[in-house]
């Protein structure tokens, strides 16, 4: 098997520019910049890219064909200097050239063989080879800095390394946070419509709920407002009624919990729009509040806006962490060792606002703060959850707080 030459004018269905790009032509370039830049002062000289987010974040390229695992829809070979070249499967050519500003495309004959599977990495090798990277730094997903990981059997990983003995393989992690980290103001708008859209399906919640629906429910709910505004979806923490206290993470798949009067609604929801997730909790009292369960969240609003006080560049994640955590002591609480993370094409990002996170804050890093508690469970006399969360957006000279749903209404 090989690959397709590129074509001589590099394109064959969309013309010389993308008729699709995911970001303009400046956005695109300016990425590529500060990509190279970083290459240069981590001395890597050729970042390869297979990941999801990463294509998609470095080249514009989009497909649904990640998750089945047979074949790679595409991988990125950004060189420290000379032109970016993508490789896909044949059928992926339209669908590059429809998304994406880098014009050499190669096409992998019959991808969906087993033997070409195997053969790919062989191919990419050739490729590196090709362009004169054979004996380079080249920088693989991989990583200590945000769980950095390629998706591909280990097998087609060491038989590309195999296949480039004289290349010495660095992890990526620097280069490609380094860029992820820092928002331009396109990917800060996208952030906020997905978080829009979180903020009405909470306020559909609001409107809609009455004491004797199920979590089964509540879930439709939610996702109707997803699927109608959004473009991916996962249902978040939706974990509502007592009998569910104690299970952390869960969807809303599960049936016969019933909520009543006395019950709380923790809604932690997630969508992603335009390839930016958001992700926002708020729990809802079902009936009357008791003053307890008041000032529960009046410690986390305050812990919040602790948090919030301090985030500015030159402020290290840890230093937030224990302007949140000290408000949470002071109140009796013992604080988790995480009170936020990163935010964008992941949900979870770097850096993370914990106990050990060395990380500077910088403009353009966009976190969330969530303080969150639980003071007993509810099934056992206790007063249940506090979870509240929302992002921050760090500027020049401070930073700003872009809400999710009111903070006024706490019942249902």
């Amino acid at each position: 098997m090989a690959l397709n030459k590129p074509e001589p004018k590099g394109y064959t269905f969309f013309g010389p520019e993308p008729k699709f790009a995911d970001v303009p032509y400046a956005e695109w370039k300016a990425r590529m910049d500060r990509t190279k830049k970083l290459m240069r002062e981590n001395n890597v000289d050729l970042l390869v890219i297979m990941k999801e987010e990463n294509c998609r974040y470095f080249t514009g390229f989009t497909s649904i064909h990640f998750r089945p695992p047979s074949i790679q829809p595409l991988v990125a070979l950004i060189p420290v200097d000379g032109n970016e070249i993508l490789i896909v499967p044949d059928f992926f050519r339209g669908t590059a050239e429809g998304q994406c500003w880098i014009r050499d495309i190669r096409g992998q004959e019959n991808p969906h063989q087993i033997k070409s599977e195997r053969e790919h990495p062989r191919e990419v090798a050739a490729v590196i080879r090709e362009m004169g990277y054979g004996k380079a730094n080249i920088a693989l997903e991989k990583g200590w800095l945000g769980h950095m990981w390629i998706p591909r059997p280990l097998n087609d990983i060491q038989t590309l390394m195999s296949e480039l003995p004289d290349a010495n393989f660095v992890d990526g992690d620097k280069v490609i946070w380094g860029c992820r980290m820092i928002k331009s103001p396109l990917e800060i708008e996208r952030m906020k419509y997905s978080l829009s859209v979180v903020r009405e399906a909470h306020g559909v919640v609001v409107d809609e709920f009455v004491p004797g629906m199920t979590e089964r429910e509540v879930g439709r709910i939610v996702m109707h407002v997803f699927v109608e505004k959004g473009d991916w979806s996962i249902g978040g923490h939706i974990a509502c009624g007592r009998e569910k206290e104690g299970m952390i993470d869960t969807a809303h798949h599960f049936d016969g919990v019933t909520i009543n009067t006395g019950d709380y609604l923790w809604l932690d929801l997630c969508v992603n729009c335009n390839g930016y997730w958001a992700d926002n909790a708020r729990i809802f009292q079902v009936g009357h509040v008791p003053d307890r369960v008041k000032k529960g969240y009046d410690v986390m609003y305050r812990a919040f806006d602790a948090a919030v006080e301090v985030m500015k560049p030159g402020v290290r994640c840890k230093d937030v962490w224990a302007a949140l955590a000290k408000v949470e002591k002071d109140a009796g609480i013992e604080p988790f060792e995480m009170c936020g993370h990163g935010l964008g094409m992941d949900i979870h990002e770097p850096p993370s606002l914990g106990i050990w996170d060395e990380t500077i804050l910088e403009p353009g890093m966009t976190l969330n703060v969530e303080p969150a508690a639980l003071g007993g469970f509810r099934r056992m006399g206790g007063d249940g959850g506090f979870h509240v969360e929302d992002l921050v957006v760090i500027t020049e000279t401070g930073c700003y707080v872009i809400y999710g749903f009111s903070r006024d209404i706490i019942s249902v």
